[in-house]
């Protein structure tokens, strides 16, 4: 049986042939090059890939960014990633587990590594634990098609009820990390971030289900579920694509306003995301949390007098505001 193809990415033609030259050694001789992080994206949406292989840095387009934007598809999302570099950082590791790589292959390359990393990805061995959650989430969305919402709402509620937590992986690949047992911490972030779609998908199937059965309110919850869970793992502009569709549904909900108002403080929009929380406070002009949130903003940009009256006005709609005591407290003492 012939082995799938292979997408090599490297701008670098000497790298290009030496990676070449190993695979065909270790048995694989199906495989498409690309010279730069666009060709290879345009060689994905013609051509039936199993496996890609890229180099971390390029000029034109990185491979940890190709991978980002892999990770967002419905149709090539799991597709086997690996990155290849001649000295991968803590931070590269990091960077490259947190966004959903397969693997690592240190340049030069090690053929025993190369081929058994490549046949656990083209042979599509699952671990237990995400195949069993992969099941789960298919067998929901069999039931919405069969339009048997009770009994996939049950089976979502179960699985996002007993849910593994992809932050124990998460946190096991920073630990493997600082140790420098790179491939076993790519191996838990790989599961982390497999696990992170996975429960997104859940999610937003109980939203989908939730609006087929007319209750608005619930699908707007699993939506917002969906979007913090791309907020925890910093794929930002997925999670702002969802709660952008929310708001265009009509919605003028003081929560969705309020994690936009989050999303856009972290990614450094400041301007975006008082415009959030103000909408928010149309919404509920009681709730604390978003005085709050707004003096973090004001925070954030050094105006300590300003924070400290949102600070204030979180602390008057709630005297038990431990947070908002304790900033309070620390821009009197000059701390911050």
């Amino acid at each position: 049986m012939p082995h799938p193809s292979i997408l090599t990415i490297t701008e670098d033609t000497m790298e290009q042939d030496r990676l070449l030259t190993a695979l065909k050694k270790v048995g694989y001789t199906n495989i498409i090059t690309a010279d730069s992080a666009d060709k290879g994206w345009t060689v994905l949406k013609t051509s039936d890939i199993g496996c890609i292989i890229a180099a971390y840095d390029m000029s034109d387009m990185s491979g940890l960014a190709l991978l980002k934007i892999l990770r967002k598809e419905e149709r090539l999302g799991e597709l086997p990633f690996f990155l290849t570099d001649s000295a991968f950082t803590k931070i590269k590791v990091i960077k490259a587990g947190q966004a959903g790589v397969s693997g690592l292959f240190v340049i030069p390359y090690d053929p025993k590594s190369l081929k058994m990393r490549l046949i656990t990805a083209l042979g599509k061995l699952k671990d237990p634990v995400i195949h069993q959650v992969e099941l789960s989430v298919k067998k929901g969305l069999e039931l919405i098609e069969k339009k048997e919402y009770k009994k996939a709402l049950g089976l979502f509620q179960t699985l996002v009820t007993q849910r593994e937590n992809p932050e124990y992986y998460y946190n096991i690949g920073y630990i493997k990390t600082a140790q420098n047992k790179h491939p076993e911490a790519i191996e838990a972030f790989s599961k982390a971030t497999s696990l992170d779609r996975l429960f997104v998908k859940a999610y937003k199937a109980m939203a989908v289900v939730y609006r087929a059965m007319g209750d608005v309110e619930k699908a707007e919850e699993y939506t917002r579920i969906a979007a913090e869970i791309y907020m925890d793992t910093d794929k930002l502009g997925k999670a702002e694509d969802l709660l952008n569709e929310l708001l265009a549904s009509g919605t003028n909900s003081l929560n969705v306003f309020n994690t936009l108002g989050v999303l856009y403080r972290k990614k450094g929009d400041t301007k975006e995301a008082m415009k959030q929380y103000k909408k928010a406070l149309k919404v509920h002009p009681d709730e604390p949390y978003i005085y709050y949130n707004i003096g973090r903003l004001y925070l954030d940009a050094k105006n300590t007098s300003k924070a400290k009256t949102y600070f204030q006005a979180a602390l008057d709609k709630d005297h038990g505001f431990t947070e908002a005591k304790q900033v309070i407290k620390a821009i009197d003492l000059g701390m911050i």
